[in-house]
This record gives structure tokens, C-alpha cells and sequence, in this order.
């Protein structure tokens, strides 16, 4: 990702989460837990628990790439992600205390990496089939996640 502006990746997270306090202004618990992406979809509530629980997961990354040298990922494929659906009860969880928490934990990941230096954006981890990735790499996954699920809530209260 050399040559990817670091205030342009700050600058987009800050961007991405108001964008989403935004959108959930005005809906309520019943709405988020009631409206889904179709049959069998998952409803508000579940994606923006994703988007939580996910952003918690790049986080962890970025921090062990500033923390370890190389350290090693893990990737999380469908299974992974439906169970943590199942496991962490989705559904049942209050909208407004779930948005504070990817918040919270978003202003926490803007002031981690705001001070950073140039060569600490360039520190890499790997993921276990040999993929290296520099610190720009999960911030950018967190904003495509992001875009992805803003888009699908957006969809989603449309109807």
C-alpha cells in the first residue's frame, strides 16, 4: 500500500463510522431487529454486530503489527462468522449499545494510528499462507468492510 496517503486512510475511517451513526439515527431497536436483507438475511442489528465484532479483529491486527515483528493472521472464513453470529447472540443485542462499542472502538483505532510515523506505516505482518501485508492493508480492509455493510444497511432500510 506504499504511497497510499496515511491521512487519507485516517480520514476515511472518521468518515465511514459517522456515515453509519447517520443512517442509524432515527431507527429504532424493533426496526434494527425486524429488518433484514431478505429471507434468511440478517437483519440491522447482526450486520452492524459484525461490522463490531470485525472492526475489533483488524484492530487486533494492526496492533500486533506495530507490537511483533511478523506476526502471523489467521484468516476468518463463513463458518468462522456465522458461528460468532450464533455465539455472540446478534439478534438480542440493544442497537445503541452496539454502536457505541464500534464507536468507541473506531476512535480508538483513528488515535492509534494518528501519531504514527511514516516507517511504522510500513511494518507488516502475514497472514498463514505466506501473504505479507503493511499496516495501510487492514485499515483499508476496515474501510471496504465498512463500505460494504453501510451499503447493505442503507439497502436494507430502504424497504
Amino acid at each position: 500500500m506504499k504511497g497510499m496517503p496515511k491521512d487519507w486512510l485516517i480520514e476515511g475511517l472518521d468518515k465511514s463510522y459517522q456515515i453509519l451513526v447517520l443512517i442509524l439515527e432515527g431507527v429504532s431497536q424493533e426496526q434494527a431487529q425486524s429488518i433484514s436483507d431478505g429471507p434468511g438475511g440478517w437483519n440491522v442489528i447482526e450486520i452492524l454486530c459484525h461490522l463490531r465484532d470485525y472492526q475489533e479483529i483488524f484492530f487486533e491486527r494492526i496492533k500486533r503489527i506495530l507490537d511483533e515483528d511478523n506476526p502471523i493472521f489467521r484468516l476468518y472464513d463463513a463458518d468462522a462468522r456465522l458461528a460468532m453470529v450464533v455465539e455472540n447472540d446478534y439478534a438480542n443485542q440493544d442497537l445503541r449499545d452496539v454502536l457505541e462499542d464500534y464507536c468507541s472502538t473506531r476512535r480508538e483505532l483513528i488515535n492509534c494510528l494518528s501519531p504514527l510515523q511514516d516507517e511504522q506505516w510500513e511494518r507488516v505482518g502475514r497472514f498463514a499462507m505466506g501473504d505479507e501485508v503493511d499496516l495501510a492493508m487492514p485499515v483499508v480492509h476496515v474501510l471496504l468492510h465498512d463500505a460494504d455493510h453501510i451499503e447493505q444497511i442503507g439497502r436494507i432500510l430502504r424497504q
